[in-house]
């Protein structure tokens, strides 16, 4: 193939495009329909590690049988099938280095290129792990993420992609892609799902989607799903709406000359020079890039479209570089029109018949340099939303041990450090345990250990005794997975403290309301019935008027000792407004004349001073002794004191209360007098808890009831 080629061809133009292909940096070969070699250069000698000797006529598949059934083999069967352009990457272990295979079909069978891209996976590969955290922060922030099984019913759908069509993720879990879009949309979606499925691999394209009636575009990257087997179990995808994108097509003419098709099908645009700069021939690209003609390019000089470095620069490459080295620069192209464009050349010098030549292969990088600008500017965002959020955002690395994993933090936010007054600088390289002491590190430590086994993101609600003060958080744990196995945690802590405080605020005001409500319907009932029934009475009855009238006195009078005893409860059962030192003798005894005694008698046992509101502990005296004397028979004994371990007591000799009714003495509307309104004791526990009280009900050394509050200040 490569002997004909050459025939047709004039000889200097011959020997100079075999030269050309032998000092490319890519490796080149040919084979023939039935895929036997018929070419190759050095370069791809040294990536197949054999010789031309070992491999010119002989099929490919003999040659490299463990490439059968590869995609390898896949991609180069379909370009020949196919006559399309196709190109796959591929990993040489013995050399430790990446390639892009692209594939080239014509008439007389297919051109193989062999490009190194080592350098350009290792960046991708840096890229992906340094922003594979930061995606972690915004749960891959605005891009529309899904995962679904092979059925194509959607198993997981974040939040931006459920917002597309206006749903939560767990109403959009579930559907299919015909609940969302139109058929034409569906039957592309379907065709490519078998695809992937089939194939197992990858697939990225453009998509037009008509979403609330408006046509918008996305860019696509759908991957086969494995799960812990390896098993192909669905597909996951991302989706990223873009406003423009443009793709350039790349038609290679296949009816050309086999070397001419071999120089001139290169990607990359090659010019051949003289050491003055002077152009001596130029493949198809250099002329589609610069927008000159051939024969114009050949009468032109290196340093008329190189703008990016001045002739004196161009000349000092060119004299300092020896045959066969190799220097790589950075540069820029002018266009014919005047526009110019980034490039990265490598030149290489070498000799074609006899003369001292130069070989340069520059290609545009536009693309590859935006790219770059745009994940620079990705990182900058992210680093400028850690540093701005106002949420407390941590890093704890993740060290994997025999005993199980262990956790240290990286970095802490500037929120998270005036939050919690911990600072990065203290903490990194730090355990929990190290940091918080043994109790707090260890439950931080057990929430890690959750976010690890699951190997996905946990929430919970937490609250931390921080150097800062208590508070209270909703704290969200995101895994960052590198070969499959959690390196580093995210985390992203909210300050609820307020939120919780308010929840739990109107929750008790609601238990009140409730309570309150009980009260109106069912303990004003009977009274109020009383009241109703004994007024008809009174009219049907005549002779039992005064019965019934002072039945209808007793109702009102109880009605009205309910409302009152509510209306403290509602309005200030729970307050103690002004603590001030107040003397329980004088208080006692200015209560105990302002209730109805008859034959009881009260005893002061100790003088003392205790810090107070004397309005509300004037209620719990007056409930307590009026207690008291309603339960007995009116002789009855109630003593007031103090005791060392500033407890306050009131007790009596009186029938006490039974121990199995101690417990549910304070609730509200517990009474055992068929005229209590059952809310005095009520009144006293909540007055007691305002202060910061405890109060207990047991039994007096006499038999009768004692009321102990403990935790008062004493103050003499």
């Amino acid at each position: 193939m490569i002997s004909s080629t050459v025939q047709d061809l004039g000889d200097d133009e011959a020997l100079r495009r075999s030269t050309v292909l032998e000092r490319v940096s890519e490796g080149v070969v040919a084979l023939d329909r039935d895929l036997r070699y018929t070419y190759l250069n050095e370069q791809a000698e040294q990536i197949l590690d054999a010789s031309r000797g070992q491999l010119m006529g002989q099929h490919i598949w003999d040659a490299f049988p463990e490439s059968k059934g590869t995609v390898a083999q896949n991609t180069i069967e379909r370009a020949l099938a196919t006559q399309e352009q196709q190109s796959f990457e591929q990993y040489d272990s013995s050399l430790d280095r990446w390639f892009e295979v692209r594939v080239y079909p014509d008439e007389s069978g297919l051109s193989l290129y062999f490009a190194d891209i080592t350098d350009r996976k290792h960046s991708e590969r840096e890229l992906t792990q340094k922003n594979r955290q930061l995606s972690a922060l915004i749960e891959n922030t605005a891009q529309a993420v899904y995962l679904k099984d092979r059925a194509g019913r959607y198993q997981f759908v974040n939040e931006a992609a459920a917002n597309l069509f206006g749903l939560t993720p767990k109403e959009a879990t579930g559907k299919r892609a015909a609940d969302f879009f139109d058929s034409e949309s569906v039957a592309q979606i379907r065709r490519i799902d078998e695809q992937i499925l089939t194939d197992e691999t990858a697939d990225s394209y453009e998509a037009t989607r008509l979403i609330d009636g408006e046509e918008r575009v996305f860019l696509e990257n759908r991957y086969p799903y494995r799960d812990e087997d390896g098993t192909v179990v669905g597909i996951m995808g991302i989706s990223r709406e873009i406003t423009e994108r443009k793709r350039r097509e790349k038609t290679l003419e296949g009816s050309r000359q086999r070397l001419k098709s071999l120089f001139e099908d290169l990607p990359d645009s090659v010019v051949i020079h003289d050491a003055e700069g002077n152009i001596l021939d130029v493949n198809d690209q250099t002329v589609d890039e610069l927008g000159y003609t051939r024969r114009k390019l050949l009468s032109m000089n290196v340093a008329d479209f190189e703008v990016g470095l001045s002739s004196e620069e161009l000349r000092a490459i060119w004299t300092t570089m020896e045959v066969g080295d190799r220097a790589k620069k950075s540069g820029r192209h002018r266009h014919r029109d005047g526009s110019t464009f980034p490039i990265e050349v490598w030149v290489d010098k070498t000799e074609i018949g006899g003369e001292e030549r130069f070989i340069a292969l520059s290609r545009d990088v536009t693309e590859q340099l935006r790219k770059e600008r745009k994940l620079e500017t990705l990182t900058e965002e992210y680093h400028a939303l850690l540093e701005n959020a106002d949420d407390a955002i941590f890093f704890v690395d993740v060290e994997q041990s025999d005993s199980g994993p262990e956790f240290r933090f990286e970095r802490l936010n500037p929120y998270h450090e005036a939050a919690t007054g911990l600072d990065s600088e203290s903490v990194q390289g730090k355990t929990p345990r190290e940091v918080l002491g043994p109790d707090l590190g260890a439950e931080l430590e057990a929430n890690y250990c959750r976010c690890v086994e699951a190997g996905e993101p946990i929430s919970y609600q937490e609250e931390l005794e921080m150097p800062a003060g208590a508070r209270i958080w909703q704290t969200n744990l995101a895994p960052v997975t590198v070969d499959g196995t959690v390196s580093r945690i995210v985390g992203i802590a909210r300050d609820v403290t307020s939120q919780v405080h308010r929840e739990e605020d109107l929750r008790r005001k609601n238990e009140r309301l409730d309570e309150f409500a009980g009260i109106v319907a069912h303990d004003l009932r009977n009274p109020l019935n009383v009241a109703q029934m004994r007024t008809t009475l009174t009219v049907e009855d005549p002779s039992y008027e005064e019965l019934h009238r002072k039945k209808v006195h007793e109702a009102l009078d109880r009605m009205e000792d309910i409302i009152s005893d509510t209306l403290i409860l509602a309005r200030r059962g729970n307050e103690a407004e002004s603590l001030e030192p107040v003397s329980v003798t004088d208080i006692a005894e200015q209560c105990w004349d302002m209730v109805e005694t008859d034959e009881a008698s009260l005893v002061i046992d100790d003088e003392c001073t205790i810090e107070s509101d004397p309005d509300r502990l004037r209620h719990v005296f007056e409930n307590l002794f009026r207690n008291a004397v309603e339960h007995s028979e009116g002789d009855v004994t109630v003593r007031v004191g103090c005791t060392g371990d500033a407890v306050l007591y009131v007790e009596d000799d009186g029938p006490g209360v039974p121990p199995e009714h101690r417990e549910t003495a304070f609730k509200p509307g517990q009474t055992s007098r068929e005229q209590g309104t059952g809310f005095g004791l009520s009144i006293v526990k909540r007055i007691a808890e305002a202060h910061g009280w405890t109060v207990h009900l047991t039994a007096s050394s006499d038999g009768g009831a004692r009321f102990e509050f403990s935790e008062i200040t004493l103050l003499s």
